[in-house]
């Protein structure tokens, strides 16, 4: 599945798949007629995240260089983990790729209760506690609770390796 990019981010144009892959994972808002001509922005939670994709997509305009991250996108007792492709395009444009690399059945927990607020890495999906991140896997969705997305160290380190930082 992919998306490009104009310069201003804007979702110029989607993979043939992309409504398939909307609706089987129940996303009938997200299909082609509602993303294209929006900007990649208004899909992005979390003002760290925004930043971190900013700063890789300029990274990969400049260079002219395809950057290859890991991230997951789970959904409850499901961990799928995939990889992001990020390309250079005509014109300042970026196309975005995305890979499923695996899904694996997993117990979910149940991590907070309802309305509690908690602090997420939006690539890895680890969460952030006074001990350090942990790898859980959510029986609920995450919708049920207060989730501020971040970029752990971990995923900001990968980042920097990945463009030889």
């Amino acid at each position: 599945m992919w998306f490009s990019l104009d310069p201003s981010n804007k979702v110029v144009e989607v993979s043939p798949d992309w409504d398939d892959a909307a609706r089987d994972r129940g996303g009938a808002a997200m299909l082609r007629q509602g993303v294209v001509g929006r900007s990649l922005w208004d899909f992005v939670n979390g003002s760290e995240t925004r930043s971190y994709l900013n700063a890789l997509f300029f990274w990969s305009r400049q260079t002219g260089r395809t950057l290859v991250l890991p991230y997951r996108c789970d959904a409850p007792g499901l961990r799928r983990d995939c990889q992001m492709m990020i390309s250079a395009a005509d014109a300042g444009g970026l196309e975005v790729r995305h890979e499923l690399l695996g899904v694996a059945e997993v117990p979910g927990h149940h991590l907070l209760p309802p309305g509690s607020a908690a602090r997420q890495c939006s690539q890895c999906l680890n969460w952030d506690s006074p001990d350090g991140w942990y790898d859980r896997t959510l029986s609920v969705p995450a919708r049920d609770l207060f989730v501020h997305y971040v970029i752990c160290p971990s995923c900001r380190q990968a980042a920097n390796r990945a463009v030889g930082g």
